[in-house]
């Protein structure tokens, strides 16, 4: 891991997720951009000098904020790390800095009730992550290191996340991550056998051991992963996503609000390659059997 994003709207919130990713560029040798995004909302000027207004206060509170943002820089407790302050005065110039810059991962903070999660689950969201090319870690509480020991991996039976499966962007510590959860909702025409056969042959192919997979009955995917984490006291929550398709269903729908939002835990955003075969041959031969 070379380069961290970090997104602050330079609250104590923002303050946590940039210690977070602090302490993995330390791990990994890696430098950090530190993103904030003025949100200006003027009505366009009408004359010259309306014109000249309107600039000479978009000059300043740009100058504000590059001021706020390099005194964060200049904490003592970052000065082994490289953090380079970038501010944005449009969507455009966040969406650029935050999807073109090579990154290797993004961290973002949310407690579920501040101005930020509007940034967060707003469309800025959705276009920053879709077009993303990287992990994105949602941290939900900021009180201590992040050291997930227990994760916990949502699945669903796709063949992307078999033949794409993606590298983490971070070590786990205690047994890596071995648990996973498949959520049966109503109407889901998989049976275990299939799901079961579609996890053994991605863990035969990835090298995973030791794993768990728990197929868990909800009226929701959200509610089911929710109640596996809780159940099983998980530190991280891992979701794999379609870049174009999956993650507009994972934060335009309830899995959104209900996960990231509700979940009190960590969660990391895993973004695979999409596909046009979401079921494997085990999972439909098995489910053509059941009926």
């Amino acid at each position: 891991m070379k380069t961290i994003i970090v997104p602050t709207d330079l609250s104590p919130l923002a303050d946590g997720a940039l210690r977070v990713a602090t302490d993995l560029a330390r791990t990994y040798g890696a430098a950090i951009l530190l993103v904030h995004y003025l949100p200006f909302s003027i009505a366009t000027a009408t004359t010259a000098e309306g014109a000249q207004t309107i600039t000479r206060y978009l000059d300043e509170q740009e100058a504000t904020a590059q001021s706020d943002l390099q005194r964060v820089v200049d904490n003592p407790a970052y000065q082994d790390i490289a953090i380079t302050p970038i501010t944005c005065r449009d969507a455009a110039g966040l969406y650029k800095a935050m999807t073109e810059r090579g990154a290797d991962l993004i961290v973002l903070a949310t407690s579920g009730s501040s101005g930020w999660d509007e940034w967060l689950f707003g469309s800025n969201a959705e276009h920053i992550v879709r077009a993303a090319h990287c992990p994105v870690l949602v941290i939900k509480q900021t009180d201590g290191p992040f050291a997930p020991t227990n994760p916990i991996a949502a699945i669903d039976v796709d063949d992307a996340l078999r033949q794409h499966w993606p590298p983490y962007p971070f070590g786990m510590t205690g047994n890596g991550l071995t648990q996973f959860v498949y959520v049966s909702t109503p109407g889901d025409t998989l049976v275990p056998e299939g799901v079961h056969a579609w996890m053994d042959e991605l863990a035969q192919e990835r090298g995973i051991t030791g794993y768990e997979l728990h197929i868990r009955p909800a009226r929701s995917v959200e509610s089911g992963i929710l109640n596996y984490a809780i159940e099983r006291r998980a530190d991280l929550i891992v979701v794999f996503t379609h870049g174009h398709t999956g993650l507009r269903h994972l934060l335009q729908g309830s899995v959104a609000e209900d996960v990231l939002n509700h979940a009190s835990v960590p969660v990391l955003i895993m973004r695979i390659e999409d596909t046009h075969e979401p079921v494997t041959a085990h999972a439909r031969e098995n489910n053509r059997l059941s009926h």
